[in-house]
């Protein structure tokens, strides 16, 4: 608990405009060439916010938090504690179309297919999305006002799929791709706040601690999606989580995007570095590996309802109850994660560190997933034991926080929103295929669902291999 405690300070110390002095050994580790204050038992000492006197202290992203006045560490506090929200909102928007469509499809008459294109649109938009969103990001310097802004635009959209439904197929893509795009704009911008916010050592951590909110989103979806379809019907889902979306974007814009846009320090305009991006073995290990990892928790996002409901004749609300419990399990190993990657990088370096969180992250998954297509095609397979291997699946699976997922802050700090976003192009074409072409063999396989499962086990294997072949913590590439 002390340890997560100094890790809220630091980032909400660089979130609010306060600035950290190391102590003496922390700047002997860090190879800060900073002034140090001594502080018996101490890792890290507040200072007044002041201008950077080294080239170590400068933030290398594009905008250097600074005020006339020093904020109070309580309002530092509110937006780090937003930034959890914003993320588990993140999530549990993306779940709640899992949930919602299988009343949806009995009340429209959509086909699996159909539920599979669906879930598509919205990675269309996410993927369209994501790579303006990070030069965005990048270009300006503004995360804090470009995930507010990003929040406001997928909470009305989600608020829209509700009319949108019975209107036809047309305007619901439109507004489940219009929320794909809203969303882009969330990981993009954490990934620059997260970079410039925290201490190398504690990133894994940290990260992992961000990825648990995220399981949190999805956790509450399950939760609490079949319990509004109850009162309200699906279309009460949209309203109610676009609504509460929409009032946390306020929050949001009324307090960390208004102290942002108060009084940036801006760089001048400078030429983002594609060429560079796209002659990086990282970058491209990147790619593999988030795209591998696309493909597995789309899956499980999008599918894992209608897999209880389809194999073993559940209801909504049991197959949400079933489907909820993996990422519970995700949520504690996300944690346990990223505490223990930052406890042995000292000892064996960020590069192998982030290699066996990635191997755990993808050889977990791919042998249970192995394990469930045997056992449904030699009709072995119970609830219990399906439920056992999927818990297994999504909580290695969550280890990918400290491999892939806080990788692109080992090799840039400046351009990390860019480097998520181009990476994040391949990931979503994987995952949106992958969710499409799941309902497609669905339809073809009379609702097999081992063919998926073993496609799914063999992509992972494939990220796997490019990461180890390209992967590499030291080069930072773009600093």
């Amino acid at each position: 608990m002390q340890s997560f405690l100094q890790i809220c300070i630091v980032f909400a110390c660089q979130v609010g405009g306060w600035s950290l002095q190391p102590t003496l050994s922390d700047s002997r580790s860090r190879g800060r060439g900073a002034r140090t204050v001594a502080a018996p038992k101490e890792r890290t000492v507040l200072a007044a916010a002041r201008p950077p006197t080294t080239r170590s202290e400068v933030v290398v992203s594009a905008e250097v938090a600074a005020s006339p006045t020093t904020p109070a560490p309580g309002s530092a506090a509110v937006q780090l504690a937003l930034c959890c929200a914003i993320g588990s909102f993140c999530s549990l928007d993306r779940v709640v179309m899992g949930v919602a469509i299988i009343p949806m499809a009995a009340d429209l008459g959509f086909s699996e297919t159909m539920k599979g294109l669906i879930a598509a649109a919205f990675s269309l938009g996410y993927g369209l999305g994501i790579a303006p969103a990070g030069a965005l990001v990048s270009k300006t310097g503004a995360p804090r006002r470009t995930l507010g802004g990003g929040l406001l635009a997928w909470s009305l959209a989600q608020a829209a799929t509700a009319p949108a439904a019975p209107m036809g197929i047309a305007p619901l893509l439109a507004s489940r791709t219009a929320m794909g795009v809203g969303e882009a704009a969330c990981l993009p911008s954490l990934q620059v706040i997260a970079a410039t916010g925290v201490a190398a050592e504690d990133r894994s951590r940290f990260w992992g601690f961000l990825t648990a909110s995220l399981s949190l989103g999805t956790i509450a979806a399950y939760a609490l999606t079949p319990a509004i379809i109850d009162w309200g019907g699906w279309p009460a889902a949209f309203y109610a989580c676009g609504g509460g979306g929409a009032l946390l974007a306020f929050v949001w814009l009324a307090t960390a995007g208004a102290s942002e846009a108060a009084a940036p320090v801006k760089e001048e305009p400078r030429a983002l570095p594609w060429r560079r991006l796209a002659s990086s073995e990282p970058v491209w290990a990147l790619a593999a590996a988030h795209a591998a990892s696309n493909v597995f928790l789309y899956f499980s996002v999008a599918w894992l309802p209608s897999f209880f409901v389809d194999v073993f004749g559940d209801s909504t609300g049991s197959a949400s109850t079933a489907s909820l419990l993996p990422f519970v399990a995700g949520a504690i190993a996300a944690v346990g994660a990223g505490t223990a990657s930052d406890a042995i990088a000292p000892t064996i370096g960020l590069t192998r560190t982030r290699k066996y969180a990635q191997s755990v992250a993808t050889l977990g998954p791919a042998a249970s997933l192995t394990a469930l297509a045997v056992l449904e095609q030699g009709d072995m397979l119970t609830q219990p034991v399906a439920e056992a291997l999927l818990v297994c699946a999504v909580a290695t699976h969550a280890c990918s926080c400290a491999g892939h997922g806080v990788g692109i802050q080992d090799i840039s700090k400046r351009d990390a929103s860019l480097v998520y976003g181009v990476t994040t192009i391949a990931a979503v074409i994987a995952g949106a295929s992958g969710q499409y072409l799941t309902g497609a063999a669905l339809d073809a396989t009379n609702n097999d669902f081992a063919p998926v499962l073993l496609t799914i086990s063999a992509v992972q294997l494939a990220g796997l291999a490019a990461w180890w072949t390209w992967w590499d913590s030291s080069e930072r590439v773009f600093e």
